[in-house]
């Protein structure tokens, strides 16, 4: 908005006359307060809405109240100071050859400075303080934006009504509700998401699947009932509601708790310390005598007050109905204040918890009138966990045979040794507790990890590194298997948490257009973890095809991109790329070769993060255009002899593009046989190569680089294996003088009419 007089350009002049002094005051001072009024009341506000979403346990409006009154607080506070401040300055002012400037400033009350400069310090905190001072009292950015738009709408507002001129007059008054209604807009706009990549047509499969829909319902009835101690004040289903009571337990020589303050505040909402620590759960079990497999399912972090492990009630009753007992873990005690724990030094008491339970149904089991007696099944266990607690249930399945650290002062392994078979990572973190300060590795118990492409609060790939420190060296029918869901988010896997990954608040300001519907997300999460739990604890392993060959479950999956993995104990490795040091690939020393290409290297994976690596190597080649890139393996012939490969056994490899934003082109297999015969197939006719998945999930780059957001990331790409399984009979059928048992050689022959490249891993053998 122009002014109403203009302004000398020079800070040194002649005083000004009486009227310009006048009206060049009265806008300054109308802007003030305007900005001022409106920014007061828009912080307020918004500082209530801040403290509503994050809950503090005093109810909604309590919650509101409480932080809308912080606000206001904060903003009158340096409301005094800098007006203290400003009489300084005012002794200062007319010693300062300012001219025109100098008369005006001194005609501004300093009350009103001070209150627009406590707004913005308000505003922009985040930015001055270190976000564990001041959590509570500092805007999330939607908070920003909306009371800095506020107030600037404020000023407009004030400005526009003593201006003299009509047509200024209506046009201050339009952008006073022009800019928070733009601001209002463009935080309720969903986002964009023209830049998503977009799954190639799939083949139908040539026959149904070996198996049924594991989304369909199974065939028993549902009961449900809770336990807990019995006196939780916060959830009746805990307290007087509980059909079984269980005992507290003292988990604080593992995790003592917090300090000060927010130990207060916990035992104050809780009602308890860490000594006396809940063992509550949900549970949804068939009606029949079994004995049932039993299924754990663990929450990870959210507001304590906004209990988690309801949010699960749609997959607990679904694997109830195909005869698994099913229970969510009450562990939003340890969710805790915001304060405390950046390092998650409480996740072994997450896992301890986790095995406490199953001690707990353990007793029940085994005692004569309980409802469970003789129907649990404790050979056939698994664990399921979301973020945190997708890191906590892999650490349980280790503690339950080697406690550890501070575990190994409370438990000893006599005291579990429960049969966990199988463990469940939804969307985990990895490594963020190191016992013995190393990072955890998985032994023996089958592993799932299932975690989403636009995940805006895990926001990359961090249970890659435990998939891939998952072993077999006691457990010969073990596998693990991994599932990337390319639009999904993190919290949609739980009905409560749903697409708001930051906090509804928070979440105004996510890219939350490109989201797979929550129903959607949770279909996929039925299919792969039900599939999962049939083959690893009912041994029906025709569902690990889900992870080797997910087209023949395309019908039951939503219309999006999934890249999965799999591999088995008995898989049998031609080449793995973890011997030796990464570098330069000695093309021909070990029967080894690649022709056609720039470069090929033996690389270590780094997520698109930019900082985290994976404990795995893959070998990855480059090429310009117009080159005839071919990778091949030389087969040693004693081992061949060893493999006595057949007909039905499959050959089994994993690749990605190369490039980040370059999809990769055409691929075919050409195996060769001792006695000459080969046979050339396209891997298109095993299913697609995945094109670059990239991910934005901020609304602008600027969102993304916010303090407190954590989203700018090195590259919105996020580079997965698809693997790949190519049964032999397949070349068979293409040749038929092809011998298995006589494989010589492995060539794997890309398209280079255009420059790219390739990573290709684990090639090997998967037996029946």
């Amino acid at each position: 908005m122009s002014l109403p007089l203009p302004l000398d350009s020079t800070v040194d002049g002649p005083p000004l006359d009486e009227p310009a002094r006048h009206a060049w005051s009265t806008l300054l001072l109308a802007l003030l307060r305007g900005f001022t009024l409106s920014g007061w009341i828009a912080v307020a506000i918004v500082s209530g809405l801040h403290g509503a979403a994050a809950g503090f346990g005093l109810g909604v409006v309590f919650d509101f109240l409480a932080l809308a009154l912080a606000g206001f607080l904060f903003v009158a506070l340096f409301d005094g100071i800098a007006t203290l401040l400003w009489k300084v300055l005012n002794l200062v002012l007319p010693r300062l050859r300012l001219g025109r400037l100098n008369e005006a400033l001194q005609a501004v009350p300093g009350a009103l400075i001070g209150r627009a400069v406590g707004i913005l310090l308000m505003i922009f905190g985040s930015l001055l303080w270190p976000e564990s001072i001041f959590q509570f009292v500092t805007l999330p950015l939607p908070g920003k934006v909306i009371a800095l738009a506020v107030a600037v709408g404020g000023a407009l507002w004030a400005g526009s009504r003593v201006v003299k001129r009509p047509a200024r007059r209506l046009g201050g008054a339009v952008a006073a509700v022009a800019v928070p209604l733009a601001a209002l807009l463009w935080l309720l706009w969903p986002g964009f998401d023209g830049y998503l990549a977009r799954p190639a047509p799939v083949n139908p499969p040539d026959a149904a699947p070996p198996f049924d829909n594991p989304s369909a319902p199974g065939p028993f009835a549902v009961r449900s009932l809770s336990y807990g101690r019995g006196d939780n004040r916060h959830r009746p289903e805990y307290g007087a509601e509980a059909a079984l009571t269980t005992p507290a337990v003292d988990g604080s020589a593992i995790y003592a708790g917090y300090q000060g303050f927010s130990q207060t505040y916990f035992e104050w909402y809780n009602g308890f310390d860490f000594t006396h620590l809940p063992l509550n759960g949900l549970v949804w079990y068939p009606e029949g005598d079994g004995p049932f497999p039993l299924v754990l399912i663990v929450h990870g972090n959210h507001a304590m007050t906004h209990p988690s492990d309801p949010g699960y009630a749609y997959l607990g009753e679904h694997l109830a109905s195909r005869g698994m007992i099913a229970v969510s873990v009450d562990e939003n005690f340890l969710n805790g204040h915001a304060f405390q724990d950046p390092d998650m030094a409480e996740m072994p008491l997450r896992a301890w918890l986790l095995l406490k339970h199953l001690a707990a149904w353990r007793g029940w089991a085994t005692t004569p009138g309980n409802p469970f007696y003789g129907r649990v099944d404790l050979e056939r266990i698994a664990l399921i966990g979301h973020s945190r607690g997708g890191e906590a249930v892999a650490h349980a399945a280790e503690m339950n045979v080697r406690p550890v650290g501070r575990i190994g002062t409370v438990s000893r392994a006599q005291e579990f040794g429960f049969g966990i078979r199988g463990v469940v990572a939804v969307a985990p973190c990895d490594s963020r507790y190191k016992p013995a300060g190393r990072p955890l590795t998985l032994r023996n118990a089958d592993y799932l990890l299932l975690a989403g492409g636009h995940d805006a609060d895990m926001n990359y790939l961090d249970g890659l590194g435990q998939y891939s420190r998952t072993t077999f060296s006691e457990n010969p029918d073990g596998f693990k298997a991994l599932a990337y869901l390319y639009r999904a988010n993190h919290g949609n896997f739980n009905t409560i948490w749903g697409n708001a990954d930051q906090g509804w608040f928070e979440s105004l300001v996510l890219n939350r257009r490109p989201l797979l519907s929550a129903e959607a997300q949770q279909q996929v999460a039925k299919v792969l973890i039900t599939g999962f739990l049939e083959a690893s604890l009912n041994e029906r392993e025709a569902y690990r095809a889900l992870f080797y060959n997910p087209a023949a479950a395309r019908e039951w999956l939503p219309d999006d991109l999934i890249v999965t993995q799999y591999q088995a104990a008995g898989f049998v490795p031609v080449i793995t790329n973890d011997a030796g040091r990464p570098g330069v690939l000695n093309a021909t020393g070990e029967g080894v070769r690649a022709e056609g290409v720039t470069s090929a290297e033996v690389a270590i994976p780094r997520l698109r993060n930019g900082d985290t690596t994976v404990p795995n190597r893959a070998t990855v080649l480059e090429w310009t255009a117009g080159q005839t890139p071919t990778y091949s393996l030389v087969l040693p012939p004693a081992d061949v002899a060893a493999w006595a490969l057949t007909a039905e056994d499959a050959l089994s490899f994993s690749l990605s593009s190369a490039m980040a934003d370059v999809p990769p082109g055409a691929v075919d297999v050409e195996l060769t046989s001792a006695n000459g015969a080969t046979a050339r197939l396209s891997l298109a006719d095993f299913g697609p190569l995945p094109p670059p998945l990239p991910a934005q999930l901020a609304k602008a780059e600027w969102v993304a680089a916010s303090p407190g957001l954590e989203l700018t990331l090195p590259t919105p790409y996020e580079q997965v294996d698809q693997t790949f399984d190519l049964p032999l009979a397949a070349f068979v059928a293409a040749n038929a003088d092809f011998e298995p048992g006589q494989l010589a050689t492995i060539a794997l022959l890309f398209d280079g009419a255009a420059a790219g490249g390739i990573r290709v891993d684990d090639i090997g053998f998967r037996r029946p």
